[in-house]
């Protein structure tokens, strides 16, 4: 198995880190990723903030939505979505996850670029 993809030397992230986040979404499994970026989508339209923990409880919503191996892969997933997507932009503060599973981990805050425009057509409806 070859790994091709670019270490980001001024990353906040050391390369394992990065490495271990790369493997993760290349291994992620591919109707999952769709459907995750359907759900930051939603969450990034009903919150001005939010954080992986949001997307999880969207995603959990639907009925029998694909799972993955394994949900580092989160992480990769709103980066990508935040790259290619543009639905939000990370923000430098975390917050401990409220999920019993995640025992705390600190999760980025990502701040929306749909809000705004969300409210804006609720309000014109």
């Amino acid at each position: 198995m070859t790994l091709q993809f670019e270490l980001d030397w001024n990353a906040k992230l050391s390369p394992s880190a990065q490495i271990g986040m790369q493997q993760a979404d290349e291994n992620a499994d591919v109707r999952w990723k769709r459907w995750v970026d359907g759900c930051i989508q939603q969450v990034a339209r009903t919150h001005e903030e939010f954080t992986v923990d949001d997307v999880l409880a969207e995603l959990e919503k639907l009925p029998n939505p694909p799972s993955t191996g394994n949900l580092a892969a989160l992480g990769p997933r709103m980066k990508r979505v935040s790259k290619e997507l543009g639905y939000m932009t990370a923000t430098e503060r975390v917050q401990r996850s409220k999920r019993p599973e995640k025992n705390g981990n600190l999760h980025r805050i990502w701040r929306s670029k749909l809000y705004a425009e969300a409210r804006s057509e609720a309000k014109t409806s």
